[in-house]
């Protein structure tokens, strides 16, 4: 009997079945297209899953828990609750697309009886990577918040974790409306053929990976398909004269190297400073050395894993070469007695990938010669990490994202996101979506503010609870959280106290 590891439109299946679908996948694709998503389906089941994921308590997380790679942290499932909650998920609606219900065609302007809004674009396949855990679930969460049918290969050495969190969130959907739209099939690369069958019919094929990835993606995606690539991506930090002397800016340099061991995109692999003077490279090195030294070694699932054997060559190697180059006086190497982690001075500037591991380049790079140093390599730069003056901060933004730069955060923050965030220079949710319009008759439009309103009109919850006066209005975050306040209402202080109401 073949094992069940394919996630198909609700339920599990085989190689076989899924190859025999797999053949059959346009029809499929237009069933499910045929009703619409209401954004508000996703938007509850996720939030209920979300619930879950953060209760360790809760069933579904332990169901969950038995899929998590081995070595991996399960505060990852917690981590990944939190950003299915539907309060991440609305701010993203609101922020990428507009709204929280971005499907129905309304005016642009008051004025005209012209509708927009954003539609599906269709099918979006999904090549997950196979080193990051939440990244195939969140990607087909997004394709689901635009309205799309998803599926999504994911490496043929992963857990079942994707599978199985997508039929806990489909379960969680009575209409069945979510699981119509989610298929993931895990099979090797080698496989084409299975490949060529999922881009065939997808109007949108997103791939996670490094160049080869793409490339070998790219050559089954047909023309016209939008291929939205999140590939690998190198982050730096950048220091002016007044920071690099401060132990505080030392200090959160330190964070954003030690966390996640820089495996993540904005990590910084290099940390510039805004000077010629070679001297002061080193000195910078030698003391940045010393802060290393006094974090904690790796703790939890790096610690566990640890480099493989290809990392381990790379890391001594890039350091031999290092302290090769100190005869020539173009570098100086410190590094940990046990190698847990090294700072590598150089006199060149050119942006030079690190090994990872707690493996850092310090270089000089004049603010004046950044564009010049840095634009080369833009369509890699991801996250620059600033410190320095207010002044600075705003001159060195702008400088940094004339050279390619996507994302500008303080340096200790460099990793940090929030709802919303673009994510490589581009909103994820406008990639898997078409922006469509209807041009209506004035004369039998005119008082018609949504189109959708005459074809499926809006049927809200009968009210529940008690009528609220004014005063529990006027109640700061009695009815609506400050992070969800859209429309303010200020009104007295002529005869009294003035008194501020807030909405969504």
């Amino acid at each position: 009997m073949s094992v069940h590891h394919h996630y198909w439109q609700g339920s599990f299946i085989g190689d076989e079945e899924a190859g025999r679908r797999l053949a059959e996948l346009p029809a499929a694709v237009e069933a499910a297209l045929a009703t619409d998503l209401e954004t508000e389906t996703v938007l509850a089941a996720c939030d209920a899953l979300a619930g879950a994921l953060c209760d360790p308590a809760h069933p579904v997380h332990g169901r969950l828990a038995a899929h998590l790679p081995e070595g991996e942290d399960p505060a990852v499932l917690a981590e990944l609750g939190v950003l299915l909650g539907r309060r991440e998920l609305t701010r993203k609606l609101r922020r990428e697309l507009g709204g929280t219900a971005p499907g129905r065609l309304n005016r642009a302007d008051p004025r005209e009886t012209v509708y927009e809004a954003w539609a599906p674009v269709g099918l979006v396949a999904h090549i997950a990577p196979g080193n990051a855990a939440t990244v195939a679930p969140l990607s087909i969460v997004e394709g689901l918040l635009a309205g799309n049918v998803n599926i999504l290969k994911a490496s043929s050495a992963d857990t079942l974790l994707t599978q199985h969190l997508m039929a806990e969130l489909a379960a969680l959907d009575p209409s069945g409306a979510l699981a119509s739209r989610i298929v993931v099939l895990r099979f090797p690369s080698s496989r084409q053929e299975w490949l060529r069958l999922m881009c065939a019919p997808a109007d949108a094929v997103a791939v996670w990976g490094g160049e080869g990835a793409v490339e070998g993606v790219a050559a089954h995606v047909p023309a016209g398909c939008r291929l939205v690539e999140w590939g690998h991506r190198i982050s730096f930090a950048y220091l002016t004269s007044d920071a690099w002397s401060d132990a505080v800016t030392l200090g959160a340099l330190a964070d954003d190297v030690c966390l996640h061991e820089q495996q993540a995109c904005s990590s910084p692999q290099v940390v510039y400073l805004d000077t010629e003077d070679e001297g002061e490279v080193f000195a910078f090195a030698e003391r940045f050395a010393a802060v290393l030294a006094a974090r904690p070694p790796a703790v939890g699932a790096v610690s566990a894993v640890g480099p493989d054997p290809a990392q381990e060559a790379e890391l001594t190697t890039t350091e031999l070469v290092a302290r090769l180059e100190e005869h020539l006086g173009l570098t100086r190497v410190f590094a940990a007695p046990d190698g847990s982690w090294r700072v590598m001075a150089d006199t060149r500037s050119p942006l030079t990938a690190s090994p990872l591991n707690r493996s850092v380049w310090v270089k000089p790079l004049p603010r004046k010669r950044m564009i010049a140093t840095l634009r080369p390599m833009r369509r890699y730069l991801q996250t620059a990490g600033l410190a320095g003056s207010r002044t600075d901060v705003a001159e060195l933004s702008r400088t940094a994202l004339a050279a390619g730069v996507t994302r500008v955060t303080p340096v200790g923050a460099m990793l940090e996101s929030y709802a919303g965030e673009p994510h490589d220079g581009v909103y994820a949710l406008q990639r898997y979506s078409r922006r469509v319009a209807v041009q209506a008759d004035p004369a039998l439009f005119a008082t018609t503010a949504c189109l959708d309103d005459l074809a499926r009109p809006v049927v809200l919850p009968p009210p529940a609870g008690p009528l609220l006066g004014k005063e529990d209005v006027q109640e700061p975050g009695r009815r609506v959280a400050r992070a969800d306040a859209e429309l303010y209402f200020r009104s007295g202080g002529s005869t009294g106290a003035p008194a501020l109401s807030i909405f969504s």
